[in-house]
């Protein structure tokens, strides 16, 4: 007996989101009020601004 292929469930070549190219992880932090609000009223990008923050600080402190 052949086997019928099933059509509906299951993965689908080519679906869902693609790599973007680089790694990056997803992290959640608490800003203190201050630093959230100069932060949203500015039209920088923010995951730039804090990253940028964060590599300079590491470096300064010898992590990096």
């Amino acid at each position: 007996m052949e086997e019928i292929k099933k059509t509906r469930g299951g993965k689908r070549e080519g679906a869902g989101r693609k790599p973007v190219g680089i790694s990056t992880h997803a992290m959640a932090l608490k800003l203190d009020n201050d630093l959230y609000v100069a932060l949203s009223a500015s039209s920088l990008n923010k995951n730039r601004y804090i990253n940028e923050a964060v590599r300079e600080k590491l470096a300064k402190d010898g992590l990096i």
